[in-house]
């Protein structure tokens, strides 16, 4: 079990368009037609790599096949499962960081060109590194006036004939920025490697929390290498 909490998130509930992270898994691969017989989507890797030496095997033996494709780090089979996320609860400054990825992923974002930015809602930050109440409560304060005060700078511009993209410069970085991510198992390993260790951006280490508890639902012997070490200690 991946567990993704913190400590002072009962302080964030009430600041002002506030929203917390959400992964939904929208779509998977599937074997279709006579392979669903053969196959599912968790032991699609494993079933495609005996093409290499025309093995056969059961679904329970492709699962173990899976775990030794991971040993032997041969892991482009892994690319014939492809997961479709929508994600929510995330911020403009994870998006810059998380478009650091480059192979076997995608996104489409939600576009402050189009939408105007005194819509946006936002994620606020956690400070987990701070024992103090009074002071969370007080950082989370001047968070919440800062985006009062950018939106507000967003009308004004906005009425005085500025462009939407023009008006949106002013915007915090922590302003929510849904999307949804396209991405095989391989780069999804690829990401957990990154992203889970204790060094990640506590943001985006959240995130990856979020999406190895999704993945170990679908197909646990892809990822369960990750979360064991995750929960040993190890990252």
């Amino acid at each position: 079990m991946v567990e993704t909490t913190d400590r002072w998130a009962y302080l964030r509930k009430d600041l002002f368009r506030s929203v917390e992270p959400s992964v939904e898994l929208v779509a998977v691969t599937q074997p279709v037609g006579k392979y669903k017989d053969l196959c599912t989507t968790e032991t699609l890797p494993g079933f495609t790599a005996r093409a290499s030496h025309e093995s056969k095997g059961t679904i329970e033996d492709d699962k173990r096949l899976n775990k030794d494709l991971i040993k032997w780090d041969h892991t482009t089979p892994l690319q014939a499962v492809q997961f479709d996320f929508f994600v929510k609860g995330i911020t403009k400054s994870l998006q810059n960081q998380w478009v650091r990825h480059k192979i076997g992923v995608g996104w489409t974002f939600r576009s402050t060109r189009y939408i105007p930015a005194d819509q946006n809602n936002f994620v606020y930050n956690t400070y987990d590194y701070v024992d103090d109440e009074i002071k969370v409560k007080e950082l989370l304060l001047t968070d919440q006036e800062t985006v009062k005060t950018a939106i507000q700078i967003f009308q004004k511009k906005r009425e005085l004939g500025a462009t939407k993209e023009d008006s949106r410069k002013n915007m915090c970085l922590f302003f929510e920025t849904p999307c949804y991510f396209y991405v095989n198992a391989r780069a999804l390993r690829h990401l957990f490697r990154k992203r889970l260790e204790k060094e990640a951006e506590w943001e985006i280490r959240r995130l990856a929390k979020l999406f190895l508890k999704e993945c170990l639902e679908i197909a646990p012997s892809l990822f369960q290498d990750l979360a064991e070490k995750l929960e040993g200690g190890g990252r």
